[in-house]
């Protein structure tokens, strides 16, 4: 019989912390799980470590290693698109999981879906420690690191700041559903990041819900592909004062790509979100067709920003010059 929980990890060429990372899954106090491996195209003894570790492990399947997906977000794409999981998880090939993580995710679940229903869509994430290649802990709270906060998690929210890490994430199989009827249609390349898309999906949908508490160690070192820089509100400030030009243009680029992104999601959700979910995502999306002033009382209505001050000052002017 499947079990409830599926867990998806994307590799490339991730040899060095690999076995540490599935050894860590591989001593969860909840066991009864499978893992589903993507490897895209590995040219380092990646696929020789996982081809012996899931002859090791029943568990643990090599679903695909000959299909150059190109990135992170399009090798998740692909294993979200063959899930089977009543509950899906996301795993990096670097990072180490707390020995309890699939336990209090699964509580957390529990509780949501009895308030919310098992038939609404649901996104449950949490805190990481923020270690470096030897495991020495950098920061014990990723989202204090980066300055975030964990309860502003509302779509309109999340469109303006992502808070969710796909590696410290997991969902129902109501969002699962969703997620492969989008996935599979192309265009994922509009995605910034796979994560950010798929909590843009739940809030639209459902509800994105907090585990409160670290239950991964996010493991920083030269080679993986998204890292974690440490949050300074005058270094945000003066970027609006020194170079302000090219900070502004890049910014401005980012926000395009945003903007993009939600479109993305809303068309993908014409015929699933709620008429609330929509329209916020209509009022974003339109932003750059608005006269200024419209522009930044639509950021204002919407309330379009991040938790930081600093980080609202600098969307704001962001937002009059697109």
């Amino acid at each position: 019989m499947q079990p409830d929980i599926e867990i998806l990890m994307a590799t490339y060429n991730g040899e060095e912390y690999i076995e540490q990372q599935i050894a860590s899954i591989q001593q969860q106090t909840l066991r009864n799980w499978t893992l589903s491996i993507s490897d895209d195209c590995s040219t380092d003894g990646t696929l020789d470590i996982i081809t012996r570790l899931a002859a090791q492990d029943a568990r643990i399947r090599i679903v695909s290693h000959d299909v150059r997906h190109g990135s992170p977000q399009a090798n998740f794409n692909a294993l979200m698109a063959q899930a089977s999981g009543r509950y899906v998880f996301l795993a990096d090939q670097d990072d180490l999981w707390h020995a309890n993580k699939l336990a209090l995710f699964m509580q957390r679940m529990h509780a949501a879906e009895a308030q919310y229903g098992s038939d609404t869509p649901l996104l449950a994430f949490s805190d990481l420690v923020v270690v470096d290649a030897h495991n020495d802990v950098i920061a014990p709270s990723f989202l204090r690191f980066i300055g975030r906060d964990p309860h502003r998690a509302q779509l309109n929210e999340l469109l303006a700041q992502n808070l969710v890490t796909g590696c410290a994430s997991a969902m129902n199989s109501t969002l699962r559903d969703v997620l492969q009827s989008i996935v599979t249609h192309g265009d994922g390349d509009r995605m910034i990041m796979h994560d950010w898309c798929y909590a843009l999906v739940a809030a639209a949908l459902g509800h994105v819900v907090y585990v409160d508490q670290a239950t991964v160690n996010y493991r920083q070192h030269g080679d993986n592909a998204m890292g974690a820089h440490g949050y300074s509100g005058l270094k945000t400030l003066m970027s609006l004062i020194v170079h302000r030009a090219p900070i502004r243009r890049r910014r401005v680029a980012r926000m395009h790509r945003m903007i993009d992104q939600a479109a993305y999601v809303r068309d993908a959700l014409a015929a699933y979100a709620r008429p609330s979910g929509l329209e916020t995502l209509d009022a974003y999306c339109a932003l750059p067709q608005l006269p200024r002033r419209r522009r930044v009382r639509t950021v204002f209505r919407y309330r379009f920003w991040p938790k930081k001050l600093t980080d609202r000052l600098v969307e704001l002017s962001t937002v009059r010059a697109l």
